[in-house]
């Protein structure tokens, strides 16, 4: 044994000696392929050849480790041909990743292969960018013939005693790091939307072959870009039974909100060699993309068997979808390359985020939002009690949400004072009461408790806890963002961003609402600076310099009956279908023509400010005079005596109170007012973080 071993390692050290020699050569991204069927070019394509031949290769290396030779390019990207099945991808990413020639501490890796496809979900030459890549060769199994009547197949998660039809605590099972790889979200969510218009080729072999998915309306559709997790297994498995194993698979190992979309036979070995690799700091595993393209279905169309299916010959041989595997990975790569200085540095991360929120029916809209959306780190959610919805009820409703769109995660909530920090103004009671009953649309309650302190300790919690700087989002009164500040000021030098939702510069303000408050004498003011301007205007003093989402720009995101039945028709998980059933329920908001995702575009704005939010930088002031003429319509007379600083509690001037207006000789830290904004992208954005994404409508791919 003692020689073998000495062999082996003498044969290793020869083949990477010229390492020795030479500096190693620093790549920028490995594109990872899986099978040839002969030359990698001049014949009949597989995965790599359409890379190599339509790349300006600088020089090819040996590789007897592999497969085939690297190809590296004049843009630094390696190019490798791993070998079809999960040993072959372990021992070849194994073998590159040790090899001293090269310097991969900084690559991106591509995994684009063609895949079986799941006909609910995707069309032949579809393409899926995975969120998590799941193994399911790790398994008990019985025989199909023997299993129980009760079963719907043979398989067990190990650690459990029956087939995974549901949630199941699968923790006491064996190689659990083996069994499902995350991916890093907020990188598959920037490959998505740099690929998602990518045009991709739709012949007529395609179209006749999914015409026969009769019920299976993404099947049927041509060829797109989408984001889903991909099953990886050994065997090449197939059927209507086997199909629904693997949609019960995925998500119990993922997550719930993590759906099977594609099959491969690799990329379970990729991800184990290279989280190894990582463990010695030679590759980054946030860095890791896996793009499937479907060259098959992985069921058999109605009246067909599964017998038939499993071998019947793939469209156009397969060819449609090898070249979306390229044609969408190159879009990614050539992104990525065209922006290496910053991409050198880090790869997209979701971004830590906290909440605070007063709970409206557009709050439960940016929630939805933000706990969905792979570029947010959801760490927690304040609730505004001095805003639309109570404390108690605003509060479970936050928790219920957040479990509804994020099971697993426990994001936890509190609430703060529950009135403003002084006046006695409110929401329009009918309002309070339609938000703490969420519209009459019942949704599971959590389960979980608040968390066991005070808003303004929970905003302080979670930013110490965070490693990175933390956005705050404010889509309420800013009570809490004001005694945040006031009570923890060392915290403002731990936050990246704050983002407000409120205020107004140009437009005219929404107080007046016809039926709630035709009378109200004030015109200028948003609702959320109105009813606590003094905090507003404590937070304009602050040191942060505050993203000001207000009318200027979310009176361009009306809410219309189009819009809410272009939601009805891609609802397709509970939280969508529950989002689903409250635009149903304020069917006469919308139709009234003042409904506006008010707090959704502020949400928008914390993931892409570029697009959500142009405009210009100036100091403001917030309106918040005292009078002795209060308006007792839309006051709370039974609030405190006392104002949050223990002075006696004014009665504000109505007519003012809000108004946000610049204030340039105040020396106070300009904010930025959003005056701009892409509305249909805004629209797009939504449905397709609370959905599954879909092509832009209208997107025409032109003929192979």
């Amino acid at each position: 044994m003692r020689f073998v071993l000495t062999l082996y390692g003498a044969l290793f050290a020869a083949v990477l000696a010229p390492a020795a020699l030479a500096e190693p050569v620093p790549v920028r991204a490995v594109v990872v392929t899986m099978f040839e069927y002969g030359e990698p070019t001049g014949d009949r394509p597989g995965e790599l050849q359409y890379w190599v031949e339509r790349s300006a290769i600088a020089e090819s290396y040996p590789f007897p480790l592999g497969e085939y030779p690297l190809f590296l390019t004049e843009e630094g990207v390696l190019l490798l041909c791993v070998g079809g099945g999960i040993p072959n991808a372990t021992a070849s990413i194994m073998a590159l990743g040790l090899d001293q020639r090269f310097d991969l501490s900084r690559a991106y890796w591509l995994v684009a292969g063609i895949a079986g496809a799941d006909p609910e979900d995707l069309s032949l030459g579809s393409a899926a960018w995975a969120r998590a890549v799941v193994d399911g060769d790790l398994v008990y199994e019985i025989d199909g013939r023997e299993i129980p009547d009760s079963w719907p197949y043979g398989f067990i998660p190990l650690g459990a005693e029956e087939p995974a039809q549901g949630p199941q605590d699968v923790s006491t099972g064996w190689t659990l790091d083996t069994i499902s790889f995350a991916l890093n979200p907020a990188l598959a969510d920037w490959a998505f939307q740099q690929t998602r218009d990518v045009p991709l080729p739709d012949t007529p072999a395609l179209k006749a072959f999914r015409a026969a998915y009769d019920g299976f309306p993404n099947a049927q559709r041509p060829p797109f870009v989408t984001v889903g997790e991909t099953l990886s297994a050994s065997t090449y498995w197939h059927g209507e039974l086997l199909n629904r194993w693997a949609n019960d698979w995925v998500p119990l190992y993922a997550g719930a909100d993590r759906e099977f979309m594609t099959s491969n036979m690799e990329d379970s070995g990729t991800l184990t060699a290279l989280h190894r690799l990582a463990r010695l700091g030679l590759v980054d595993t946030d860095r890791i993309l896996v793009l499937r393209t479907a060259s098959n279905f992985t069921r058999p169309p109605p009246g067909k068997t599964a017998a038939w299916s499993t071998t019947a010959p793939y469209p156009d041989e397969g060819r449609p979808a090898l070249e979306a595997a390229y044609r969408v990975g190159a879009a990614a790569l050539k992104a990525l390359l065209a922006d290496w200085e910053r991409f050198a540095e880090a790869p997209p991360r979701p971004t830590p985020v906290v909440f605070d929120t007063d709970m409206a029916i557009d709050d439960w809209a940016a929630l939805l939002f933000l706990a969905r959306h792979p570029g947010v780190d959801l760490r927690a959610i304040t609730v505004a009690g001095s805003g639309e919805a109570h404390c108690a009820p605003g509060v479970a409703n936050a928790l219920a949400l957040a479990d509804l769109a994020a099971a697993g995660a426990a994001i936890p909530a509190a609430c703060g004072d529950p009135v403003p920090l002084d006046g006695y103004f409110v929401f329009p009671e009918p309002w309070q009461d339609d938000m703490d009953k969420l519209s009459g649309v019942a949704v599971p309650p959590s389960g979980r408790a608040p968390w066991d302190g005070y808003a303004v300790a929970l905003i302080h919690a979670a930013i110490a806890d965070s490693d990175r700087p933390v956005t705050l989002l404010a889509t309420g009164p800013l009570t809490n963002i004001a005694q945040w500040l006031e009570r923890y000021p060392e915290d403002a030098a731990k936050v990246d961003r704050l983002v407000v939702m409120g205020g107004n510069l140009n437009e005219a303000g929404n107080i007046i609402v016809p039926g709630f408050t035709d009378d109200h004498p004030n015109t200028r003011a948003e609702w959320n600076l109105y009813v606590d301007p003094v905090a507003a205007d404590r937070v304009f003093a602050g040191p942060i310099p505050v993203e000001v989402v207000g009318l200027d720009v979310t009176n361009d995101v009306r809410v219309t009956p189009a819009v809410a039945a272009e939601l009805k028709a891609r609802a397709d998980n509970p939280a969508a279908a529950w989002w689903d059933r409250v635009l149903d329920a304020n069917d006469w908001f919308i139709d009234s023509g003042e409904y506006y995702y008010w707090d959704v575009l502020a949400a928008m704005t914390v993931v892409d400010p570029a697009r959500f939010c142009r405009g210009e930088s100036l100091p403001l002031a917030v309106a918040a005079a005292g009078t002795d003429k209060p308006w007792l319509p839309g006051s709370d007379l039974s609030m405190p005596d006392q104002a949050a600083d223990g002075s006696p509690r004014r009665h504000l001037d109505a007519a003012s109170a809000g108004v946000m207006r610049p204030a340039p000789d105040s020396g106070r830290t300009p904010a930025k007012v959003c005056l701009e904004t892409d509305a249909e992208a805004a629209f797009s954005l939504f449905i397709d973080t609370l959905t599954t994404p879909q092509p832009p409508a209208g997107h025409i791919r032109p003929p192979s």
